[in-house]
């Protein structure tokens, strides 16, 4: 118990630091652990316990978030960048590994550790900005399960390399059986939660059972118990059973985040000067390899350079599987703990990096350093709609401007969607809409109206300094973003009042057929009849 209130209380004064000084909590919960267990006695037995429970819940909701459907049409560009980035990660950590002096083991746990993208950080940025299903959103959650599945397929051989064939033999069978049950609990135990919808104590019971299940399963075969709980992620991850599921244990699951990262803490070795300067190589050469490599695949695969870039920045970091990879091997006696200490840094510093590179300045900055190709699709219009972005409710305007007999032209980068409305009969300019070549492409200071529903409100700056007589209509989320809008000549609509007045007109309209719906039913007098229950009486002449 004193082992558990220690990490407890060092948990919550991160926290609680966090919050007072605006940052992250992770770096503060790895050094309350690191603290805590300087100052404080804490038994390795119960550090080790902590960190490979918390890591299981991570990894089952990590799991919960990765569903194949969601990848759309971008699986093919997905299976491209996802396992070109991992054998060139692969293949740094290993010659990276043997020139530092590692030896041929722990190398081969270094390169492992390198060559997955973090799931817990993609899906949290994703869903903050809310791009999970941009067409990038859709290449990175392809690439982020593409990776996790390759790293478990990857883990036997490295048994087998430490352990003999035996062992590695053993360790892919069970995976595939854990593979097997994963595709049998999508199939029939999904369905079946599906119908308690409305009874979330017995879907966390059911979802708790079959997280504990494929853990004694893994346990018992010989393979680290995050590759069970990963897959038991995995197996509830079908719409809408992973919404249920995830509304009950996603505090269960940030509970044991925090107990994760602040044992990790603990039981990392205080690093040395070495340590350090392996972590900081290893950091670099994951960026730099990551970035330019998933931007050129992703252009070559259909996306625009902004996109592209985006999901090379967001990509640009090892995954919670290496510190749960790099904790295994520890254990076992695979590699020192000086390595995983190495493993360690490299993963927490990615994952911190990441929020801070992959923003919207960096993003343009790099994206107008790219060559770009002039557009292929230029159009020769004037006094047309100019529709920038054509999502959801992109599409929703497009339908009423196609009845109103407007003329339309579009620009969007995702290159499904613009084959779509081209087999419709739509002009498209694909592309960048902040790009001021692809705007002249659009014929943008012709337009009759310009309407943006672009993600990014401000990416439109590029526009309002093209025209200036043409009306711009751009979707906005929130006050300070509308007079930003204001301030330069556009007209902010906002969104949250836009769907909330679509919502009344439509109440309106549904009342009023109902009203003549129940006129209609009712019955009329004949003349000189009085009239029956229930029909409208008649005004009185007195």
């Amino acid at each position: 118990m004193h082992d558990v209130a220690t990490l407890l209380g060092a948990a919550a004064v991160a926290h609680l630091l966090a919050r007072t000084w605006g940052v992250p909590p992770t770096p503060l919960l790895l050094i309350a652990g690191l603290a805590a267990a300087r100052v404080l006695h804490l038994t390795d037995a119960f550090l080790e316990d902590a960190v490979v429970l918390g890591a299981s819940f991570l990894l089952f909701t990590g799991g919960l978030e990765l569903s194949a459907r969601r990848v759309g049409r971008q699986g093919s560009a997905a299976f491209r960048v996802g396992t070109s980035q991992f054998a060139a990660l692969g293949l740094l950590g290993f010659l990276t590994g043997g020139a530092l002096g590692y030896d041929p083991l722990e190398a081969s746990y270094l390169a492992l550790a390198l060559t997955a993208s973090s799931t817990l950080v993609g899906i949290r940025l994703l869903k903050r900005r809310r791009q999970m299903f941009e067409p990038f959103g859709r290449l990175v959650l392809g690439v982020l399960l593409l990776q996790d599945l390759l790293v478990l397929t990857a883990i036997p051989i490295v048994l087998a390399l430490a352990m003999g064939d035996r062992a590695g033999w053993t360790g892919a069978a069970g995976v595939a059986l854990l593979g097997a049950l994963t595709w049998a609990a999508r199939r029939w135990v999904g369905p079946q939660l599906a119908r308690v919808e409305d009874e979330p104590e017995l879907i966390l019971l059911a979802a708790l059972t079959l997280l504990f299940a494929f853990l004694g399963i893994g346990a018992g075969m010989g393979i680290p118990l995050v590759v069970g709980a990963f897959l038991a992620g995995v197996a509830l991850s079908s719409f809408p059973v992973d919404g249920m599921v995830r509304s009950v244990v996603t505090p269960i699951s940030d509970f044991f985040a925090a107990i994760f990262f602040t044992a990790l803490g603990a039981l990392v070795v205080t690093p040395a000067l070495p340590q350090i300067a392996h972590a900081a190589l290893l950091t670099v050469g994951v960026i730099v390899i990551t970035v330019p490599l998933v931007t050129v695949l992703a252009i070559r695969s259909g996306l625009s350079t902004r996109p592209a870039v985006e999901a090379g920045l967001m990509l640009a970091q090892t995954s919670e599987l290496s510190l749960a990879l790099g904790l295994t091997g520890m254990l076992a006696g695979h590699i020192r703990p000086e390595v995983f200490t190495v493993i360690a840094l490299v993963t927490v510093g990615t994952m911190l990096l990441t929020p801070v590179l992959s923003t919207d300045r960096v993003a343009l900055a790099l994206a107008h350093r790219i060559p770009q190709r002039s557009p292929e699709d230029a159009v020769a219009l004037h006094d047309h709609v100019l529709i920038l972005g054509a999502g959801s409710t992109g599409s929703l305007l497009l339908e009423d401007l196609i009845l109103a007999d407007c003329r339309l032209v579009v620009v969007d980068d995702d290159p499904s969607l613009a084959a779509r409305l081209r087999e419709a009969g739509i002009q498209v300019v694909r592309g960048n809409a902040s790009d001021p070549r692809i705007l002249a492409a659009a014929c943008a200071r012709e337009a009759r109206l310009i309407i943006s529903t672009l993600h990014h409100p401000r990416d439109v700056e590029t526009l309002l300094k093209m025209v200036e007589s043409v009306p711009v209509l751009v979707r906005v989320f929130d006050e300070p973003e509308a007079q930003w809008m204001r301030a330069r000549g556009a007209e902010p609509i906002l969104f949250h009042r836009a769907s909330a007045h679509g919502l009344l007109e439509w109440a309106r309209e549904e009342s009023a057929e109902l009203d003549r719906r129940q006129k209609d039913r009712l019955p009329t007098a004949p003349e000189g009849e009085p009239p029956r229950d229930g029909a409208p009486q008649p005004a009185s002449a007195g």
